[in-house]
């Protein structure tokens, strides 16, 4: 699971099989996706996870929503990744807004660390632009 304790969300991984846009689509609805080819919690380098968002009020059909609240993280807070029977603590480093098909951002310590980055749509519920938290592997 993927836990964000400030924003009160619980969710599953999903672990998608390959990058092709509908199957990663489809995995969304099930919760969290960790996007194909990123490393595993505890690894160095980096793991791109997706998730949707939504408008305010929007009914929690699915996992239609789990990302909606995103920018209420900032540097320090916590995001915790529950995997095979062990939890790994991320911190959050920064946060961005980019463009749509733009590269999702990471940070040095990248190269030496395990890195999660969090990205969905921006505004929620608009497929203007992502947000983006880089967070970085503090215990495990």
């Amino acid at each position: 699971t993927l836990e964000i304790p400030k924003i009160g969300i619980s969710v599953p991984i999903i672990f998608s099989k390959n990058a092709d846009i509908n199957i990663v689509t489809k995995d969304l609805d099930s919760g969290v996706v960790f996007y194909p080819g990123s490393v595993y919690p505890g690894q160095v380098g980096q793991i791109v996870a997706l998730g949707h968002s939504a408008p305010p009020n929007w009914p929690k059909i699915k996992h239609d929503w789990v990302f909606s609240d995103l920018n209420e993280l900032n540097s320090g807070d916590f995001v915790l990744v529950d995997l095979n029977n062990r939890q790994y603590k991320y911190v959050v480093k920064k946060k961005v807004i980019i463009q749509k098909g733009a590269d999702i951002p990471t940070i040095d310590s990248a190269q030496k660390n395990n890195v999660l980055t969090l990205v969905s749509c921006w505004p929620p519920g608009k497929d203007y632009q992502r947000i983006a938290v880089v967070t970085e592997l503090v215990s495990n």
